[in-house]
Order: structure tokens, then C-alpha cells, then sequence
């Protein structure tokens, strides 16, 4: 007998009614979702608040004389913390060498 390997695939315990959008939509609330390790999480939806006008207020410090950017994570370094220059000048730090 030959098969369509075209035609949809329905499961047993698929419905009909989640062919349609509102299906779709109850079915997706009504499904418990799970973390990696199996347990249960409820969805956690953040506060409807308006912070637009919140100033976010930071002591910007320069860089100094004994740090250095690194060329591959972009942190700023202590200069102990160098591991290599490469050919383009680029200095790298130890945890990215």
C-alpha cells in the first residue's frame, strides 16, 4: 500500500477543534509548562508599570592607567589579567586566551 507522505499527520489524541485559532488558544493555556528539571513553573508576567520616566543614575568611571579593554569579551581588565597581544593590537585576557 503506498503512503502519502504529504497529507497531514494526525495523532489519536489530536482534536479537531485545535485545528482552528481559538483551539489553538485554549489548548496553549491550558498546557502545564515544565522546567528542565521537571517541576512545574507557573508563568510569571512582569508588572504593567510605566517606567519611562525613571533616570537610571551611574558613576561612570574611566578607564585607568594599569586596565585594559579586552579585545575579545570587551571588559575592562586589570593589567595582571593580560594574557596576550595579537597582531592587531588587540590585548586579550586570560579567561578569553
Amino acid at each position: 500500500m503506498a503512503t502519502d507522505y504529504d497529507a497531514p499527520r494526525l495523532r489519536p489524541d489530536d482534536d479537531i477543534e485545535t485545528d482552528s485559532l481559538e483551539g489553538l488558544k485554549a489548548s496553549e493555556s491550558a498546557q502545564t509548562v515544565l522546567d528542565d528539571d521537571g517541576e512545574i513553573v507557573e508563568p510569571f508576567e512582569l508588572p504593567a508599570m510605566d517606567l519611562s520616566g525613571e533616570e537610571l543614575n551611574i558613576q561612570v568611571v574611566p578607564r585607568r592607567a594599569d586596565e585594559f579593554t579586552c579585545g575579545s569579551c570587551f571588559l575592562v581588565q586589570r593589567q595582571n589579567r593580560l594574557s596576550h597581544v595579537e597582531d592587531n593590537g588587540d590585548e586579550i585576557c586570560l579567561d578569553c586566551a
